[in-house]
């Protein structure tokens, strides 16, 4: 399903004051030490999450069925918070917050097809590097001390309550993050919005990526979370989105299914009673869906994706995205104790492998973030059109 229309402009009337003083708590204040640096943010003169989005739909067979292009909407009544996944090749432990281009081709990557449906702000944190990350099938915490670790959630703490206090205004969010970002995030969203009524009931979702949230066996609560749920349709709110995507069963020794990734990248086995959250963004009522796989042609993340023919930079008539129409199914499975989202061909479509240094106990890590993007823009249509009807018989 695409979507080119633009949804109406949200009215509310939270003061700064206001929102200070119910919405998150003077703490807020005293915790926003700095201003942010900002990846992305509405104004921003050189801004990675905005982009052409011009897009070639293509069949299962790599023939061009039509062309569309999302209109982008400044004025959108829901703002997205997106942290990116571990991308920084500096050579400390942690990143400092210096835009480089790692930082900005995730961001158009992954952010930058949201412009649709909300505005984005995408802050830089302290991650951990690429030289910092642990060896997840390797036990021990990891080179980082206990100060490190709280610096990297200190910096996006600082930036979120910075947003609150200077850019929210009361409006409805999203949050959405891949790896490394969903698992910080996941962490915000548990100590900060979970047991927080008024930044619950303006959460239109998470959506945490290869997130590895953690609900009861059996239900989809519970863990990560004591009162946000996995999302079950797409008029739901105030519920999250959480998948790892396998081309099939995981091979054993797997990382993502049944294991829990600390906001350090720490692995950590899943406590007895527990489980990993599985959400089919295809079919959030459960069973199996069609996935709109969203890649922008200029950026060859297709490891394991089949570009189409036309799809060369720089060719004539080649598109800046690209989408696969009716060519993938996904639906929750689980096998060997891992709950995970298995991604399967249809007709003439070729198989999406597990390519690289991270084949194959990854899966399909690497585009987690861009397998379901369509479905995902679509979501938060939904959702906010769902907030906004809600608010207006209120």
């Amino acid at each position: 399903m695409r979507l080119t229309a633009r949804l109406p402009a949200l009215a509310i009337g939270f003061t700064v004051v206001a929102l200070l003083g119910g919405a998150f708590g003077a703490s807020a204040a005293s915790a926003a030490k700095y201003k942010p640096v900002w990846l992305c943010r509405p104004g921003l003169r050189h801004d990675p999450c905005v982009a052409n989005l011009q897009t070639g739909i293509f069949s299962s067979a790599g023939t061009l069925e039509s062309t569309v292009t999302p209109q982008a909407n400044p004025n959108a009544p829901v703002d997205c918070f997106y942290l990116y996944p571990t991308v920084s090749g500096e050579t400390s432990l942690l990143s400092n917050l210096k835009i480089q281009p790692a930082e900005t081709g995730i961001a158009f990557l992954q952010a930058s097809y949201y412009q649709s449906v909300c505005r984005m702000y995408a802050p830089m944190y302290r991650q951990v590097t690429l030289v910092g990350a642990p060896d997840p099938l390797l036990p021990g915490p990891g080179p980082l001390k206990p100060a490190q670790r709280a610096e990297q959630y200190a910096s996006v703490l600082n930036a979120w309550n910075y947003y609150l206090a200077h850019y929210n205004h009361g409006r409805p969010f999203v949050l959405i993050g891949h790896s490394q970002g969903a698992f910080v995030l996941r962490k915000l969203i548990a100590q900060q919005i979970d047991p927080n009524p008024t930044l619950r009931s303006r959460m239109l979702s998470a959506i945490l990526f290869g997130g590895s949230v953690v609900v009861k066996a059996g239900s989809l609560v519970g863990g990560s979370f004591k009162n946000i749920p996995g999302c079950t349709s797409t008029t739901e709110l105030g519920c999250v989105v959480s998948y790892s995507s396998y081309p099939g069963p995981p091979p054993p020794r797997a990382v993502f299914g049944d294991t829990i990734w600390s906001p350090t990248d720490v692995l950590r086995p899943v406590p007895p009673g527990d489980a990993i959250l599985c959400t089919n963004p295809a079919a959030l009522g459960g069973g199996a869906g069609t996935l709109e796989p969203v890649f922008p042609v200029a950026f060859q993340v297709s490891n394991g994706v089949p570009l189409p023919s036309l799809e060369v930079p720089g060719k004539a008539g080649a598109t800046a995205w690209f989408e696969y129409d009716d060519s993938y199914s996904a639906q929750c499975m689980q096998s060997n104790g891992n709950n995970f989202l298995e991604v399967t061909p249809l007709g003439d479509a070729m198989p999406l492998i597990s390519t690289g240094t991270l084949s194959p106990l990854w899966g399909l890590h690497p585009i987690d973030a861009n397998l379901a993007l369509g479905n995902i823009v679509s979501l938060i249509a939904s959702e906010t059109a769902a907030y906004l009807a809600q608010s207006a018989s209120g």
